[in-house]
């Protein structure tokens, strides 16, 4: 065990690349530990760190990279004052949920370890501004992570997502998003709405072949990277409450995946008008058997198979309306907590009026160039819409 002197005591210790496999016990109970501000344990054997961690009641930078811990204790929501954390290239199959009670965090890194989620707590971390995650086995990110207000980026690389959460849309300062090497089916539809949001990242995504149409008129604001995207067709069976829309543009076909969100899809039925040159086939995914499919074609005058949205749509797009305006005059509903939530973040809004959708919508399907820079480079863009006029108006701009 490496001898800890006087003069290593200080604000900044460095232990990095000793071959350590504990934490010296001489460091741990020394009344020195308070007045260590930077902590750097690279490069060593760690499998663990001790309980007796919040005995560096100063610190702010913590790193602990390239070791072999396996788990962080509960006192780790001790350190009040911290305000970077790194545990990257460790054996961390969690993240504790003590981790939310470390208030002055700002950067925190997890790369390449084994985690398969992320604690609810880390949507408390109200000072976030980086969230490094890359190389790990998320399969989902909580919604909580749409309260991290003061996030900038988010890198999500190299994970098992298959969607991001709506609450994303929530980040209002978020500028860089970083989410290749996944299996996304689908982007949040309101993606475009984030005026911040410069960065978008999403190569190496096989199954997305679409982006939500609100990006369309930003693609000369937003950088986005879609190598090797779309290359795979999308599973026969996806992810449970994720719908199909087959298209076929003149000779050409392909699938997009809806938002999951949407369990009512609102489409024309008639073939007799004149047609354009989209058609569209209709999958209803019933996660207890085969799909049903409804084959139908996109005209001018055409009647709907749906005319209204179903009641469950038109209640919660009221309720939104109803807690924008308490919001404003801080008085009015109260609704139970998980109703307030879901209602505070839509699914989407209607690509042409800008309405609130939640489960109920007409898919919009367009093709077009997303980067001047590749004339070639054509991809589909998903919008949403609210009503049979305003499906029509986006239509006809298309034709």
């Amino acid at each position: 065990m490496a001898d800890i002197t006087s003069n290593q005591m200080n604000s900044i210790l460095s232990m990095n690349y000793r071959g350590l496999e504990d934490m010296p016990t001489s460091l741990m109970s020394s009344h020195s530990a308070a007045d260590v501000q930077h902590l750097y344990m690279k490069g060593n054997r760690l499998t663990g760190v001790p309980e007796t961690i919040y005995k560096f009641e100063n610190l702010t930078v913590l790193y602990l990279q390239s070791n072999r811990i396996e788990s962080l204790p509960q006192t780790i929501g001790a350190l009040k004052t911290l305000e970077l954390l790194d545990v990257s290239f460790n054996y961390l199959e969690k993240l504790p949920e003590e981790i939310g009670c470390l208030q002055k965090l700002k950067r925190l890194y997890a790369f390449s370890n084994r985690l398969k989620q992320l604690p609810k707590s880390v949507g408390a971390l109200q000072n976030l501004e980086v969230l490094g995650v890359m190389k790990n086995e998320i399969s989902s990110l909580p919604a909580e992570i749409g309260r991290l207000v003061n996030l900038k980026e988010l890198n999500v690389d190299s994970n098992h997502l298959t969607s991001l959460p709506n609450q994303l849309c929530c980040l209002g300062h978020l500028q860089e998003l970083s989410a290749s090497n996944n299996n996304l089916l689908t982007l949040p539809q309101d993606f475009g709405m984030m005026k911040t949001l410069v960065n978008i990242f999403v190569d190496n995504n096989p199954f997305l072949n679409s982006l939500p149409l609100s990006l369309k008129s930003r693609t000369n604001e937003v950088k986005i990277g879609l190598n090797r995207c779309g290359i795979k067709e999308p599973p026969e069976h996806p992810v449970r409450a994720h719908q199909h829309v087959k298209i076929r543009w003149k000779n050409y076909k392909t699938i997009i995946i809806l938002p999951k969100q949407i369990s009512q899809i609102m489409c024309l039925m008639s073939t007799d008008m004149l047609a354009s040159p989209l058609q569209l086939s209709v999958w209803k995914r019933d996660p207890s058997r085969d799909c049903d499919e409804i084959s139908v074609t996109l005209c001018h005058d055409a009647e709907f198979m749906s005319r209204v949205p179903s009641l469950l749509e038109l209640t919660l797009r009221t309720f939104h309306h109803v807690l924008l305006i308490r919001d404003k005059s801080d008085h009015g509903v109260t609704l139970p907590q998980n109703i307030e939530e879901l209602v505070h973040c839509p699914t989407a809004h209607c690509c042409q009026c800008n309405e609130v959708l939640f489960v109920s919508a007409f898919p919009f399907i367009c093709q077009d160039n997303f980067s001047p820079q590749k004339p070639d480079a054509v991809f589909h863009f998903l919008g949403l819409c609210c009503t049979e006029q305003c499906f029509l108006q986006q239509l006809s701009g298309c034709l």
